[in-house]
């Protein structure tokens, strides 16, 4: 508490009380702002009644923290502290404010709304002093951007608003007109002083005793690259209990089960996110939630950063079924606050394992010159490519044969033309390379390995051309070398401390309810579809490996592998055990035991009301009658939709359904589609609410997959997208115009992996 008594701090109970009088008497809102700016004033003109802990800056974003609220929460007084350049995206306040400066600078641009939806600059640049005072209203003008525009120096500025501002929901907008809700959480932790006035005014709504109060907002720039920046405040009004750091922390540390949830789109994800959490974003639980998190009692810890989706999401986990459903305080912004560390990218528990596995093993590797020239003098070579055969098909090292990871171990005695044939194994960048070089290292195959550092990326920044439509692929193994290969590999396994059960003991594990096991098949996905064990799921080895916050949600569970030639499910199984999963191997698994040859069907949750459907044809009919306009609207991936999609179709993100769908063209009819027809059959009930009394909402089973399997036409392009295309992530190689730079950048950020790892404490990696 501020001590009335001090003569720094009676600075602060005047103004309060004097702001305090000045809102009972209730004048109109020009008047009460005029007013309330004399009274701040002599406030700005000294700087020595801030507490020392309400001017602390953060070193990535700016800080919030509340001085006083008003008890009858007519009126809030908060400290905002920018550190050197750090800045604010455009904003809204939702109710009247003053922002002044009372150390350093800011900088202010307003912004207004044009009729196309964009926001564009408004007026002139406002630059501010200490003792500079700006005004804010929804009545006057209330969205704008505010910087500090010094490098080396922090800010602070003393703003008062109506409420208490830390319980006000508003937005973040970007120039193209797209918005997203957030409340702006106060940064203050237990202890720290809040004010009463003179006459013993109580401070109230200042935070909830279980809040521990991290900073909730960050911010980047440019602007354009910035996604919604600010977490859910505590004080939210939602039933769902709340996560802290320590709690998740110590449960990834004891490895109980739980699933850390991101529920934003793919891009957004890719930026900032903890190490294992998953991504399943809000337009994908109901299809995906069964399936990745199977066992409904998983506690779930969800996150976003501000947008409000972590409640909607816990929602919707709720009404499907899963009953340990939780959100981490403050997002992301209390994740990085409490200590957490934020990693970029996608698959990152993968690609981070694989430079901890450069790092602890020192894996042999050569530049893009040095393997150029080996190519150039005939050297006793080969070159394999261990991605997936559509990227090594798309773009590739000239003479590479493509080897994708889980086939490499089993295929390289028969492949290899003599054991010292020199193999250096590519992929895009680091991680599978890094990884297959390992492997075999690790499985003893006797021919000297090397990974191509930096694969294709480092390909291309040596000056060297790639190769497009690839077809070399690998062919059959040699029996006498699968039986070299599967003994090594099983010495390998033991020397992971992985072991090995039988069918019984995996019943036995599978009827337990209060555990999670993983059954994947590591085969290839023809042999996959040609027959395997009931209930379980293909998960070629290579990709297992290389992305297993994909096939792997529940962080703390138990997987099982299986293979037929005793060499595949090994390797796979010793790398998921050193990357901290409890493995195990099947064995005496034999291709008659392989009776399921269904792909499993899906099982989804009811939705809430029952859909009305439509077939492609009278689907087809209806888009064909101009005098009874019939639209479609596509919930899918935008890449697919952008390739290939049903005529006249617009594109909405689900997540944003709400507020896109003013962009679409009014109809008397829609439909609602996507590529398979699962995640659009859920959006009916989203889209219902949104039309005009009478107009009907209709739902394509099997989506665009029926309409093309009819042999309908298509189109392409991006004519009718009506949200942000975030739902996927393209890495630099991915992008057309890509640079140097972003290329060097990328390759950088994967070695910075391994300090972020030893400073997050929670991997669990043991690298033999």
């Amino acid at each position: 508490m501020y001590e009335a008594s001090k003569p720094q701090s009676q600075r602060l109970h005047q103004f309060l009380a004097e702001m305090t009088r000045l809102v009972e008497l209730s004048p109109a809102e020009d008047e009460l702002m005029t007013q309330a700016r004399q009274l701040m004033v002599p406030l700005l003109a000294h700087d020595d009644w801030l507490h020392p802990e309400l001017s602390q800056a953060h070193s990535h974003h700016p800080q919030l923290y509340l001085i006083y609220a008003d008890p009858a929460k007519r009126f809030s007084v908060v400290s905002m502290v920018y550190g050197a350049a750090q800045s604010m995206p455009i904003h809204d306040h939702t109710v009247w404010g003053l922002s002044g400066v009372l150390r350093g600078k800011t900088s202010c641009q307003p912004f207004s709304k044009m009729s196309d939806g964009r926001w564009v600059p408004a007026g002139f640049q406002i630059d501010m002093v200490p003792g500079d005072i700006e005004a804010v209203s929804p009545r006057i003008g209330d969205v704008h951007k505010v910087w500090n525009p010094m490098p080396d120096q922090a800010c602070v500025c003393i703003e008062v608003y109506q409420g208490n501002i830390g319980e006000t929901t508003r937005h973040f907008y970007r120039e193209d007109g797209s918005r997203h809700v957030f409340v702006q959480a106060y940064a203050n932790l237990p202890g720290m002083p809040i004010a009463n006035t003179a006459q013993q005014l109580t401070a109230t709504a200042v935070l909830p005793a279980a809040a521990t109060a991290p900073p909730t907002i960050t911010a980047r720039t440019p602007l354009h690259d910035a996604e919604p920046l600010v977490s859910t405040t505590a004080t939210a009004d939602h039933r769902f209990r709340l996560s802290t750091y320590t709690e998740v922390k110590q449960a990834l540390l004891d490895k109980q089960e739980m699933a850390l949830v991101d529920v934003r789109e793919e891009h957004a994800y890719a930026q900032s996110h903890p190490l294992f959490a998953i991504q399943l974003p809000l337009g994908r639980i109901e299809t995906d939630a069964w399936q990745r998190i199977p066992r409904r009692d998983t506690p779930l810890v969800l996150f976003d950063n501000g947008e409000g989706l972590s409640v909607r999401a816990a929602q919707l986990f709720q009404r499907i079924g899963y009953s340990d459903v939780r959100i981490f305080q403050n997002g992301l912004a209390g994740w990085a606050a409490a200590g957490g560390e934020l990693f970029s990218d996608v698959n990152l528990p993968s690609k981070a394992f694989a430079e901890w596995v450069e790092a602890q093993r020192k894996t042999p590797s050569f530049s893009a010159p040095e393997v150029k020239a080996l190519m150039d003098s005939g050297a006793d070579m080969v070159l394999w490519d261990v991605r997936q055969f559509d990227q090594y098909h798309t773009m590739t090292v000239p003479g590479a044969v493509h080897v994708p990871g889980g086939e490499l171990v089993l295929h390289a005695r028969t492949l290899a033309p003599s054991a010292t044939t020199r193999i250096v194994v590519c992929c895009d960048g680091r991680t599978r390379s890094i990884l297959a070089a390992q492997s075999l290292i690790n499985a003893g195959i006797p021919n000297p390995v090397c990974a191509l550092r930096h694969g294709t990326i480092g390909w291309q920044l040596a000056g060297f051309e790639l190769t497009a439509k690839a077809q070399q692929t690998y062919g059959k193994y040699a029996e006498e070398d699968r039986k070299k290969t599967a003994a090594s590999a099983l010495a390998l396994l033991f020397r992971a401390g992985v072991k090995r059960i039988d069918k019984q003991e995996l019943q036995q594990m599978q009827a337990d309810a209060n555990r999670t096991t993983f059954v994947l098949d590591v085969r290839t996905p023809p042999e996959y579809a040609l027959g395997h064990l009931p209930g379980a799921i293909s998960a070629p080895g290579g990709q297992l490996v290389h992305a297993t916050d994909r096939y792997l949600a529940v962080r703390g569970a138990r997987v099982v592998v299986y293979d037929s030639d005793g060499v595949r499910g090994c390797m796979a199984a010793s790398w998921l055990a050193q990357m901290g999963w409890e493995t195990y191997v099947l064995k005496d698994v034999s291709t008659s035991q392989f009776t399921e040859t269904e792909i499993p069907t899906p099982n989804l949750p009811a939705t809430v009301e029952p859909v009305k459907e439509v077939d492609p044809a009278t689907l087809k009919a209806w888009l064909a009658n101009r005098t009874n306009l019939s639209l479609v609207i596509d919930v899918g991936d935008s890449s697919h939709y952008v390739k290939k999609h049903i005529p006249g179709a617009w594109w909405l993100l689900r997540s944003q359904l709400t507020q896109d769908f003013t962009r679409v063209h009014k109809a008397n009819r829609y439909v609602l589609t996507c590529d398979d027809g699962m995640a659009s059959r859920y959006a009916v009930a989203e889209l219902q609410p949104l039309v005009r009394s009478g107009i009907e909402v209709y739902w394509l089973p099997g989506g665009n997959a029926h309409w093309m399997a009819q042999g309908f036409s298509t189109q392409q392009g991006e004519s009718y997208v009506a949200s942000p295309r975030i739902d996927t992530y393209r890495r630099p190689h991915e992008v057309s115009d890509h640079s140097a730079q972003a290329l060097q950048a990328y390759l950088d950020g994967g070695q910075a992996l391994v300090e972020q790892l030893r400073k997050d404490g929670t991997h669990g990696f043991k690298v033999i």
